[in-house]
């Protein structure tokens, strides 16, 4: 008789506690989620306060607003998100970004205090609740439960009174750690000493996209922390694109995508500033193009274009592909553009930058961490290869219509720099000789390909004194031709 069994696999609290912990990588990377939050409350603004004296970072948002029953839902158990529950639409109808349910807990990471106000349209009850993020930092035989759940923070709550007909959510950060006290330290007016390129503090929208599209900029860690992740946040985050973020010879091929975010109606603002996608490209004068990408297959769908200019896309966070899915990107720019081949084209693949917007399938493929994608997914691997193909399609023509064209442009320029150069010479000669010399020394012609052939072509000392001794055997006499060659050898020495 076979001996059998079953069971069944189950995934431990331990596991949650370990990937809610630690999740996020930087303060822009916590602070985004708690915005997405406000998107996904159908909110259409969100005010971002930076209080350097106060030690705290305030989120606020007029979004539909939690009642204390919908905290409990949503707060009191981590990695049950219920926003997809009963619609896959929000009332205004937004597909909501958050999946998981652990968004909120990315606040542990920058404080040690979450202060959370809230009411909702129609209600006069207003919640206050504070959360404590102590808890987090106990060891985890400290916070097992009995029922193998691990405690994550304490929370108190009360409830206030609102006008009936008010409703936002207000999220105070307090008691700021770590990394994200530099934010704190950058959220100050600058004296007139250090207003150079290293804060967006305070800035126009205009100032700010003036500032990424100076060509000096090499990559956002040249702005400080503060600015550095007032960038990070607003380049995952569905908000409307900059005017001005791409040159206006190609802003008609992407105008359907800045009317798409433009139509979300989702308007962020950071100490006063309000953000755009820093997606701001500028090529100043060198020659650039871009194609659209469109693809539908039997896994995923997805549209964006390829952007690509002649000279390395500045700054470098904008080299590569960004992905986004409902709106928000996952992760940052990849610039090995999901693993092409780094052989293909390397010089010219970093005068590129992409933006693909992926319909929900490849959502499926996207990992806990929200910054990167399950390589062996069908939608992954299927969006991949379609964009390989693109990218490499792209990167012939930047060859072509970029590179080998700037090469001639420059052969030309060249040529008529040698060509100056030559009547220069020629005007220093005698005029009975410039006579006798005719037009030598001037040759005309507009074909690189054959002028550049022989004015610019990289003569060595030997092969030119051999070239003027071979003229000379034909021109002097023996003695004159000894004096001749011991001016020349003379002069040359001096070189």
């Amino acid at each position: 008789m076979t001996d059998t069994f079953s069971g069944e696999i189950k995934v431990a609290s331990r596991i949650i506690d370990h990937l809610s912990s630690g999740l996020y990588h930087s303060p822009a990377a916590c602070l985004k989620e708690l915005v997405n939050n406000s998107y996904d409350a159908d909110a259409t603004i969100v005010n971002l306060f930076v209080k350097p004296d106060a030690d705290r970072i305030i989120i606020e948002d007029n979004g539909l607003g939690l009642s204390r029953t919908d905290f409990v839902s949503h707060f009191d158990r981590v990695s049950e998100s219920h926003k997809r529950d009963f619609t896959a639409v929000t009332p205004s109808g937004r597909a909501p970004i958050g999946k998981i349910g652990i968004g909120f807990i990315a606040a542990n990471e920058i404080c040690d205090v979450m202060e959370l106000y809230s009411t909702k349209a129609g209600s006069t009850e207003l919640l206050h609740v504070s959360i404590d993020f102590a808890r987090m930092r106990e060891p985890v035989a400290q916070r097992r439960r009995k029922d193998v759940d691990i405690a994550k923070a304490d929370y108190s709550g009360e409830i206030l009174e609102a006008p009936k007909d008010e409703h936002y959510t207000k999220i105070f950060l307090k008691s700021v750690r770590g990394e994200a006290k530099d934010i704190l330290a950058g959220a100050k007016p600058q004296n007139r000493k250090q207003l150079n390129a290293r804060s967006l503090y305070g800035l126009t929208p205009q100032s700010v996209v003036k500032r990424l599209k100076d060509r000096s900029l090499k990559s956002w860690k040249d702005f400080d922390a503060y600015s550095e992740t007032m960038l990070g946040i607003a380049l995952n985050v569905p908000i409307r694109y900059y005017d001005g973020w791409i040159p206006e010879s190609l802003r008609k091929k992407v105008r359907d995508l800045e009317r798409i975010v433009k139509g979300l109606s989702f308007r962020v603002s950071y100490d006063g500033t309000e953000l755009g996608k820093p997606t701001v490209l500028e090529s100043g004068s060198a020659k650039k193009f871009l194609e659209r990408f469109e693809f539908s297959g039997e896994h995923v769908a997805a549209k964006g274009y390829f952007y690509a200019q002649h000279g390395t896309v500045r700054p470098r966070e904008l080299q590569g592909l960004l992905v986004r899915i409902r709106h928000a990107a996952v992760g940052e720019y990849d610039q090995s553009f999901w693993g092409f081949s780094p052989s293909e084209a390397s010089l010219i693949q970093n005068w590129v930058s992409a933006e693909i917007w992926a319909d929900d399938r490849l959502e499926d493929a996207m990992n806990i961490d929200r910054r990167t994608l399950r390589e062996v997914h069908p939608a992954y691997v299927e969006l991949r290869g379609a964009m390989h193909d693109k990218l490499r399609a792209v990167l012939a023509d930047a060859r072509s219509r970029l590179y080998e064209a700037g090469s001639a442009k420059r052969r030309k320029a060249n040529l008529q720099a040698t060509r100056s150069e030559m009547a220069v010479l020629r005007s220093e000669l005698p005029a009975s000789v410039r006579q006798r010399v005719g037009s030598v020394l001037s040759p005309t012609g507009d074909d690189p390909a054959s002028a550049a052939a022989s004015l610019l072509k990289r003569y060595t000392v030997v092969e030119v004194y051999r070239a003027v001794i071979d003229v000379a055997k034909d021109m002097l006499s023996p003695a004159q031709m000894a004096e001749f060659l011991r001016r020349l050898s003379s002069r040359l020495g001096q070189r």
